[in-house]
């Protein structure tokens, strides 16, 4: 999915998957998720970044795990019956993330979802493409006010562990400045 103020046809929608992690709301397009599973047994891989837990198998393939409160750099707490990974596609690959618990579906208007704050975009981790919902009319579960959700850039998000294209740029940059 594009930045959010894509120019996108009138009465285009989005699907997002939405889900908590350390009582913040969050989504993702749903079109980079693959499934949804309860935890699985890690194996712990040496000298990996932090946020990675480790490795798993999912129908003989082997998945890195990133969990997203240490990815954010948020409290860890043990897994509650909600914990969720939440397998995700990108550049090719599967990825599963750790988060407390997933949320639903939404399908909102493209115009729905707008740019990050400047603080958040400029200032703040660079993994957020923008926010959705936060309106206050009902459309939230039982007809609560809808809840303000960070829309994730997930290559972004995952980028020392599946290097993107800004990645591979910035290698570059470096490799041709010290040439």
């Amino acid at each position: 999915m594009g930045a959010p103020e894509a120019a996108a046809p009138e009465g285009a929608r989005v699907q997002l998957c939405t889900f908590r992690v350390g009582g913040e709301d969050y989504a993702i397009d749903i079109m980079r998720v693959r499934e949804i599973i309860p935890p699985q047994p890690v194996t712990p891989v040496p000298r990996a970044p932090a946020f990675v837990e480790g490795v798993f198998h999912l129908r003989g393939e082997v998945i890195p795990v990133v969990d997203v409160r240490r990815r954010f750099g948020l409290p860890i707490g043990p897994p509650t019956r909600r914990t969720r990974f939440l397998v995700v596609n990108v550049a090719r690959r599967r990825i599963g993330l750790v988060v407390d618990e997933v949320c639903e579906v939404l399908r909102l208007p493209r115009h729905a979802l707008r740019p990050a704050p400047a603080l958040v975009a400029d200032g703040g981790p660079r993994f957020f493409l923008g926010v959705c919902g936060g309106d206050g009319r009902p459309g939230g579960r039982r007809g609560a006010p809808a809840r303000l959700r960070l829309l994730l850039d997930v290559k972004a998000l995952l980028d020392p562990v599946v290097p993107g294209e800004a990645a591979a740029a910035r290698a570059q940059a470096e490799a041709s400045r010290r040439a």
